[in-house]
């Protein structure tokens, strides 16, 4: 019999912590462990979690509450790494508090992770607005699409960053993590799944991968991280930083330079289109940093190498160029 892992990270989800819980333990998964992290909050999330966990079947999910007193700066990353450290089955698969995954789908995907033994297994995933009741599926198809072709082990990693980043869209053997001693990155900082995404990405030497939705994400409610953000967006400049050191340190800087280049191209736009006035100076000083030192035909290369609007191009080759008031002209 083998041990499932999941984990459930939690911050004042006490609307949404029932569907997460019991979406999971729908699945039927004969040995559960189902570990709920709770990021210190101030509603009612443990006592709906409590009230779940009490009620699942006993002989085959082991409920793992872990309650923090206060809330930790930044992302899940503490949570989610509390989680890991408290996990002990072979396989671990995340879900944040306010999602839910579909049951059948998830078993599904489940049998082929254990029968295939891959370290990660990358499954589909759609968005549930809300606002207004609406689905939608993440534009990935192309990518799926072409995974036939990717025969080499850096052509499947490369298509693995190519898929939105999400770790609770993947299922882990849990010796692969444990051997590389895999985290979040921790910090006053947001989406530090996109480090974790990378550095599992890099690390992993067998991949399998399940296209039909296992996970849904919940988008567009109160108090979500890409509400409301501010200057938070200015914080993928770290995550930047650590992504460039699990290359080095993987020797994969070159192999997949054109990916990371990519990747830091799309968030410097994405910081264009999110930090609210006062912080352009800051996106303009930080992506100027990271692309400055780049050759010109390969930034020329990389601004071509997908349709961009006029407004995205004069942005980027202003910050390239280093002309700030070209930049800021184009708010």
């Amino acid at each position: 019999m083998t041990r499932i892992s999941a984990i459930i990270t939690t911050y004042n989800v006490e609307a949404f912590i029932a569907t997460a819980m019991q979406s999971v333990i729908d699945t039927g998964f004969d040995d559960l462990e189902l570990i709920v992290v709770d990021d210190g909050s101030t509603d009612a999330t443990r006592q709906v979690a409590d009230v779940i966990g009490a009620a699942a079947p006993a002989g085959r999910v082991r409920y793992e509450p872990v309650y923090f007193s206060r809330n930790t700066p930044g992302g899940v990353a503490s949570a989610a790494n509390a989680g890991l450290d408290r996990a002990s089955g072979e396989v671990v698969i995340f879900v944040d508090g306010d999602d839910w995954v579909l049951p059948h789908a998830l078993r599904r995907a489940t049998a082929l992770h254990l029968g295939k033994a891959p370290d990660v297994t990358v499954c589909g995933c759609k968005e549930y607005w809300n606002d207004s009741g609406a689905y939608t599926r993440y534009p990935e198809a192309q990518v799926w699409n072409t995974l036939p072709e990717a025969r080499s082990l850096t052509a499947r990693r490369e298509a693995v960053l190519r898929l939105a980043p999400f770790p609770w869209r993947k299922i882990y053997s849990r010796d692969f993590l444990e051997r590389h001693r895999i985290r979040f990155p921790v910090g006053d900082f947001f989406y530090e799944d996109n480090p974790f995404h990378w550095e599992t990405t890099l690390r992993a030497e067998r991949f399998a991968f399940f296209s039909p939705v296992t996970h849904v994400h919940r988008m567009a409610r109160a108090g979500q991280t890409v509400s409301d953000m501010g200057l938070k967006p200015l914080k993928i400049f770290e995550h930047a930083e650590t992504i460039r050191g699990h290359l080095e340190a993987t020797g994969q800087d070159a192999a997949l330079r054109a990916r990371y280049l990519h990747w830091l191209i799309e968030h410097v736009l994405w910081c264009c289109r999110h930090v609210p006035a006062h912080g352009l100076n800051q996106v303009f000083d930080r992506a100027r940093a990271d692309l400055a030192g780049l050759p010109e035909d390969e930034f020329w290369t990389r601004l071509g190498e997908q349709p961009r609007n006029t407004v995205e191009i004069r942005r980027l080759t202003a910050i390239y160029l280093g002309d700030r008031l070209g930049f800021l002209r184009e708010f």
